[in-house]
């Protein structure tokens, strides 16, 4: 038991070495400027823009969340929404532990749901943050097609370029392939009707409620249109974000598209594994995005904006600490 509680920590610690290094090397190259984040510190007007355009990103994600539920049949106060997006931001980005926020809402969710609601429930948290990422990827090849000329001289920019484009048109064909074939995969409609041992009845359980709430999406489209568009608008106010403290802190170089494409490219990046939250990983992919798009400027200090974005969206998260002591009572376990 002591040796879990040691290990448990383990992967954390890597991940906070990670990060440290990753600020580190980016001094070193340039694209982090410690001289410019002081000043963007100072600078309190470009930082109320900035805190405001991250507000408003988080309660577009509510709105996001309960078009989803609505397209189960489930209609909660807005308010609580509300609450649990915060909840989820915050410990997404604050929470040091194993523990995220979409996992903490999910818990939530249980907790509230009754019966049946209970999986379509937890469906619209999966669709939510894949929408999210649908929406990025959009906004990232709508503007890429506007930078044909740079990202088609490299080869990494043609395979960010390709990527791009397998992901916004293969997504909704599968997703069309999942609202009509999930009852024709082969076994799936025996399962269903005939469940046999207990760990075939919990399968056939979980594929009946998957069933049920893809065949309600699949009567609610609209709504599930809707709620990519309000992640485009959601993501698209953040790169204005984005924007404004670049600007503001004369680090804005070159055609404001780039950032439409950096950005987008960054904060997938931010996803992967290996520091807190993504912390240097999404610097360094938004400083290297914006060199590739343009080869021939001397781009410095492009992580730091970004780095000022990230700390904003975390004090812009941090009404999410209020909701969680509110819950705490009702906190999974």
């Amino acid at each position: 038991m002591q040796i879990y509680r040691h290990a448990r920590w383990f992967w954390p610690v890597i991940k906070a070495v990670v990060a440290v290094g990753m600020l580190w090397w980016l001094l070193q190259q340039g694209a982090l400027d410690f001289g410019v984040l002081w000043q963007g510190g100072l600078h309190l007007p470009l930082l109320g823009l900035g805190l405001l355009c991250n507000l408003a990103m988080i309660s577009l994600g509510a709105l996001r969340w309960q078009l989803l539920l609505g397209g189960q049949g489930i209609h909660w106060p807005f308010a609580w929404v509300h609450r649990m997006i915060y909840l989820t931001v915050c410990f997404n980005l604050l929470a040091p532990g194993s523990v995220g926020g979409d996992a903490l809402r999910m818990g939530y969710v249980v907790r509230r749901c009754q019966g049946a609601q209970n999986g379509a429930a937890i469906l619209t948290i999966l669709v939510d943050r894949l929408t999210g990422l649908y929406a990025l990827f959009v906004i990232a090849l709508l503007a890429a097609l506007g930078n044909l000329e740079p990202l088609l001289a490299l080869w990494p920019t043609q395979i960010l370029l390709l990527s791009l484009a397998l992901v916004v048109v293969g997504l909704p064909l599968l997703l069309v392939l999942l609202f009509w074939g999930i009852e024709r995969i082969p076994g799936v409609r025996e399962r269903l009707e005939s469940p046999g041992s207990p760990p075939d009845r919990w399968l056939a359980v979980a594929l009946d409620q998957t069933a049920l709430a893809i065949r309600l999406f699949r009567r609610a489209k609209v709504r599930l249109i809707a709620a990519v568009g309000v992640s485009m608008l959601a993501q698209a106010i953040e790169i204005i974000a984005l924007l404004l403290i670049a600007q503001g802190l004369g680090l804005l170089s070159g055609s404001a598209s780039h950032f439409f494409v950096a950005a987008p490219v960054a904060w997938v990046a931010n996803l992967l594994p290996i520091s807190p939250g993504g912390l240097g990983v999404g610097e360094a992919a938004f400083a290297q995005v914006c060199q590739w798009l343009q080869p021939t400027a001397a781009l410095t200090a492009l992580g730091t904006p970004f780095l000022i974005n990230r700390l904003l969206q975390m004090v812009a998260s941090l009404p999410g600490l209020w909701v969680y002591l509110l819950y705490r009572h009702d906190a999974p376990d």
